[in-house]
């Protein structure tokens, strides 16, 4: 990872380009909910850097980036007049996923043990990002070969927390919804599902 320098002194910031993918599950499931095969999660982004002290190794970081979440489940999603219902698979079936899209803004609290030179260090990130879905589908395959794709209705906004940290360009991720997705999806029967990610985050320049 390399810093931006942004003066002949030793005045720096890390504006920087992220990658991460993880591990996402039901955090807080309904009882009988049952992850199966293996789910995942991508995001990507740009954080812009504002140090906080004269020393840098305190910053704010404000970006924007792209989330995308795919959770394999024994839980059903459909579209039914405007809002989601889900319901438990009682049957044998092929596949069954979700599929979340959103733009995330993340905010976060910046610390690193660098300098201008010293361009691999740790480092701690945690704050809050927060995510406006512009996508929500799900697809289902039941043993007879029918395929049924259909798009989900969109609501509010959603909040989570996250924690990074690691040293140079691997850094472990954790996020975890602070909001339940009934609060981004229309669901039909209010219901308190959450999200937690567990991987790896890489930074870029």
């Amino acid at each position: 990872m390399r810093s931006w320098v942004i003066a002949q002194d030793a005045s720096f910031r890390e504006d920087q380009l992220y990658f991460g993918i993880a591990y996402p599950y039901f955090s807080s499931p309904d009882s009988g909910l049952v992850q199966n095969k293996l789910s995942y999660s991508l995001a990507a982004g740009f954080i812009r850097d504002m140090p906080l002290t004269k020393s840098r190794k305190l910053a704010l970081g404000v970006g924007v980036g792209w989330d995308q979440l795919t959770v394999f489940s024994n839980t059903r999603f459909e579209n039914s007049n405007g809002s989601v219902k889900s319901t438990f698979i009682d049957q044998a079936y092929v596949q069954n996923a979700l599929y979340v899209q959103s733009i995330a803004i993340p905010i976060e609290l910046r610390w690193r043990n660098a300098t201008a030179q010293k361009h691999a260090f740790w480092r701690i990130h945690s704050g809050i990002s927060v995510h406006f879905p512009f996508k929500l589908s799900a697809t289902f395959e039941g043993t007879d070969g029918l395929l049924t794709k259909e798009s989900l209705p969109r609501a509010n906004s959603l909040l989570r927390w996250k924690l990074h940290f690691g040293f140079n360009t691997w850094n472990i991720s954790i996020v975890h919804d602070l909001q339940p997705w009934s609060g981004a999806a229309k669901l039909g029967t209010q219901q308190d599902i959450k999200f937690t990610k567990i991987g790896l985050i890489f930074y870029l320049f």
